[in-house]
């Protein structure tokens, strides 16, 4: 006899359980979420060992349990600003998450497994560690939270030939590798990149042993608009510095240089133009080291690395086999094009406003909760057009629809633990998300979500297939 569910969420990342926590909270329902990896966070799981949250933890997470401690870090770089979470930080985080959503009884967690898609009357998965084939009855929708499965460095297929004489590591290896090269060679333009050029400087690795491989110059946010709770007025401001410069420019390069004279958008060199905008969040701090490095490779795209020469699409850099190249040149969330969020027995989870992905995934799973007793809202994916940035890219202000009227912020206040039935997507997602409202131009996905770090313990004894068939089919009644 199959397994029997009301949805299942392939996915256990960020997305898939800010969603289940909503929709559990919000709907009487069952659902099983299945997961290849064998602990909850998704691509966190596979990240390098010190990223952190480059945005305050506050805005991270579930919106039944808080993330962080709401603590003002005091010293380093982000002296001053709201605490963001490091990549451990993260993985326990949502280990936890996962075995409080058990803990209700309406919500069964497989880890180690794979879907493999639809049969004639069910949905097959494999037990990836017996190889079992197993079928499961979905009696409503599967909720597809891999849509925009992330590229990371420690999984993702190096997009340039490599010599076998040269010396190139992912991110990933990098503290293993510090201290045996004479010189490193950064492969990258993005966040990545970024936490690797902060973390040497961090380990005294003087900048000039770090060249620079930049192939685009980046947009980047200032952090401090960007602050929650005590500190929400730098948001406000933020969104006003937003309008005005919006009402005041007559085309898009001016629009940008008007959010960078007010101090709204950052460039690591403003004498080079930044074609590139992923949504960055940066100290000043971070910025002053950033700025210490000054051999910058801005020869496009590397092509191939060899022992004393890196090939890039417009010329050639020199190295040596003394030196050390990191690759940072994972793209993030995959640049899939817009599909439907809501289908006949299918959800697929996307961003709906940018920079927000478990916002967009709580505010799904309300919506999916209230689609037969509410009327109907719309919901429009971020449009694929939008994903990159070039000069003539209009601004995009049409994913703020009717569903952001129903995250309106009730409170500014850090929500209290509760179980995943105590709230939807309340006032922890409507505070945390409040940067979502700005007038700021989107044109392109989050690309770097945040990566996690290497080691975790699963969250919950992954269930295994066979004690799942002997469990007792604890549904409840349908909302819908």
């Amino acid at each position: 006899m199959p397994l029997s569910t009301d949805y299942l969420v392939v996915g256990e990342g960020a997305s898939a359980l800010a969603f289940v926590d909503a929709l559990v909270a919000e709907a009487d329902v069952e659902v099983t979420v299945l997961d290849r990896r064998q602990a909850p966070g998704g691509h966190w799981q596979d990240a390098y060992p010190f990223v952190r949250l480059h945005s305050p933890s506050a805005y991270y997470g579930v919106n039944s349990l808080p993330l962080g401690l709401d603590r003002i870090e005091t010293d380093g770089k982000n002296a001053g600003f709201y605490e963001r979470a490091a990549g451990a930080e993260v993985c326990a985080y949502f280990a936890q998450v996962a075995a409080r959503l058990v803990q209700t009884g309406r919500v069964r967690v497989l880890t180690g497994h794979e879907h493999l898609g639809a049969t004639g009357t069910g949905e097959h998965v494999r037990d990836m560690a017996t190889g079992g084939l197993h079928e499961i009855e979905v009696r409503r929708k599967v909720v597809d939270a891999r849509y925009l499965e992330a590229s990371i460095p420690a999984t993702h297929r190096t997009p340039f030939e490599v010599a076998p004489s040269a010396r190139v590591v992912a991110v990933n290896d990098l503290p293993e590798a510090i201290g045996s090269a004479a010189s490193y060679v950064v492969l990258g333009a993005g966040k990545t990149a970024v936490d690797a050029c902060v973390w040497m400087l961090d380990n005294d690795v003087q900048p000039d042993r770090i060249r620079w491989i930049r192939p685009r110059d980046a947009w980047f946010y200032d952090r401090r608009h960007f602050q929650p709770l005590e500190q929400v007025a730098a948001i406000m401001e933020g969104i006003s510095l937003d309008a005005e410069a919006g009402a005041q420019a007559a085309s898009v390069a001016e629009l940008f240089a008007r959010l960078e004279g007010s101090g709204r958008l950052v460039r690591i060199d403003p004498a080079y133009a930044a074609t590139m905008y992923r949504g960055t969040m940066l100290s000043a701090g971070e910025l002053d080291a950033l700025r210490q490095i000054e051999d910058v490779v801005r020869l496009g795209r590397v092509l191939r690395v060899e022992a004393d020469r890196i090939v890039l699409e417009r010329g050639e850099s020199l190295t040596s086999t003394d030196a050390l190249h990191v690759d940072c040149t994972a793209l993030g969330l995959r640049d899939a094009p817009a599909t439907p969020i809501f289908a006949p027995g299918r959800i697929v989870l996307q961003q709906v406003r940018h920079l927000s992905p478990c916002f967009n995934a709580a505010l799904t799973g309300v919506v999916e909760a209230h689609r037969d007793v509410e009327p109907a809202m719309p919901t429009q994916p971020i449009p694929e057009k939008h994903r990159g940035l070039a000069a003539d890219d209009q601004p995009d202000l049409e994913n703020r629809s009717a569903l952001a009227e129903r995250a309106r912020p009730r409170r500014l206040g850090r929500q209290k633990p509760t179980q995943p039935r105590a709230g939807a997507a309340g006032p922890r997602h409507r505070t945390a998300s409040a940067n979502g409202d700005q007038e700021i131009p989107h044109s392109c996905r989050q690309r770097n979500p945040e990566p996690h770090a290497a080691t975790c313990e699963p969250a919950v004894r992954p269930a295994t297939t066979a004690a799942l068939k002997s469990k007792p089919n604890q549904r409840r009644n349908p909302c819908h």
